[in-house]
């Protein structure tokens, strides 16, 4: 029988020591981590991307009465609601509904009177988007109301409760980073025809909310 070779017999002890220090001295490739991080809204959103279409809005403020009707009537507290829908990106077409609650001052000895102002109206909007904020200019016509006929004793209504109402105004809109809701500042002017051809002015804190 052939013996092992001596110098065979040495190589085969030293494989595993080899083998270890390969091991060590290779050079291991480091593990890539992957790290997700979810980017900040814009501090601009992109106008395009506002919602569009179906929209409504409830208003809050004051109104007074221009004119021989301001003898008679107080400033009182304004609130409203338009409804409407954006046939293009300037143009939008609205209902407006507004009630007003005022106090009478008339002539004695008629004291402690008060009497609501009403304004129903279809409008049409027309608005410049320049970033977030929005210059918008609307104007209609509609219906007018008074709840009482208290102003009958100074000739303002004689006896009329309706009259034809032809309003105008305009404002500033302001979007939030919700593309579905702004806020802004608008003031209208409004003509009551048969109410001795009275004029008021309304001025509105608002919320608008777009589908």
């Amino acid at each position: 029988m052939t013996k092992p070779q001596p110098h065979l017999h040495a190589m085969h002890r030293m494989l595993p020591m080899l083998a270890l220090v390969a091991a060590v001295a290779w050079p291991s490739r480091p593990a890539s981590a992957q790290v997700l991080v979810e980017q900040a809204p814009p501090i601009f959103p992109n106008p395009k991307k506002f919602a569009r279409g179906f929209f409504a809005q409830g208003e809050i403020g004051t109104m007074l009465f221009v004119g021989r009707t301001s003898k008679y009537a107080n400033p009182g507290v304004h609130v409203g609601a338009r409804l409407g829908y954006d046939i293009l990106r300037w143009l939008a077409v609205q209902g407006h509904v507004s009630a007003t609650m005022m106090d009478a001052t008339l002539p004695p000895p008629t004291i402690g009177q008060s009497f609501q102002t009403y304004i129903y109206a279809a409008e049409a909007r027309l608005s410049l988007q320049l970033r977030r904020v929005q210059l918008f200019a609307q104007a209609g016509a509609g219906l007018g109301q008074l709840s009482s006929n208290v102003l009958d004793r100074v000739q303002i209504t004689s006896g009329n409760l309706l009259t034809l109402a032809v309003v105008a105004g305009g404002g500033v809109d302001l979007h939030t980073l919700n593309r579905h809701f702004s806020l802004g500042i608008g003031a209208d002017y409004a003509w009551l025809q048969n109410f001795s051809s009275t004029h008021s002015i309304s001025v509105d804190l608002y919320l608008k909310y777009t589908q």
